[in-house]
């Protein structure tokens, strides 16, 4: 995936989980925090920020490091 469509998909990552939860506070106000549409809700939020921050995580794990010496230029 080049660096370009990395940031794409991170955006639009980072849309769905806004719309998630804005869903999810509609639906909260019109059921509750305990009806399950509003539960099914918070897990798909919930999952979704799981898989960038593993998504994330992978990338960092990937990346060359930087000597101590480079960080200091």
């Amino acid at each position: 995936m080049t660096e370009q469509n990395r940031k794409y998909v991170l955006k639009e990552i980072g849309r769905l989980l806004s719309e998630i939860w804005r869903v999810k506070g509609l639906a909260e106000q019109e059921y509750g925090p305990q009806h399950p549409i509003t539960r099914k809700l918070a897990g798909m939020h919930e999952d979704t920020q799981a898989l960038l921050q593993e998504k994330t995580m992978k990338k960092r794990a990937t990346e060359r490091p930087v000597s101590p010496k480079r960080e200091m230029r």
